[in-house]
């Protein structure tokens, strides 16, 4: 990202994939909460198949990898 307008063609981009495939996936897999700022934040119930939905954010685009790292439950 050595141009300037690099940043802008990439959140412009993140835009566009947010509003036509993210959000329609978040739908179908009832996950309550989505934030996005330098990571992606989600909330889900406890029925949704975390891996199923990692999978499913990395077939979007071949050139983007999601990860995923899950919350430390305290006993």
């Amino acid at each position: 990202m050595d141009a300037t307008t690099s940043s802008i063609f990439a959140e412009i981009y993140l835009q566009y994939i947010e509003n036509t495939k993210i959000f329609e996936i978040l739908l179908k897999r009832h996950i309550t909460g989505y934030f996005l700022h330098v990571d992606i934040l989600i909330i889900y119930k406890d029925k949704t198949n975390t891996y199923c939905v990692l999978n499913i954010f990395n077939n979007i685009m071949p050139t983007m990898k999601f990860t995923m790292k899950e919350e430390n439950k305290a006993k």
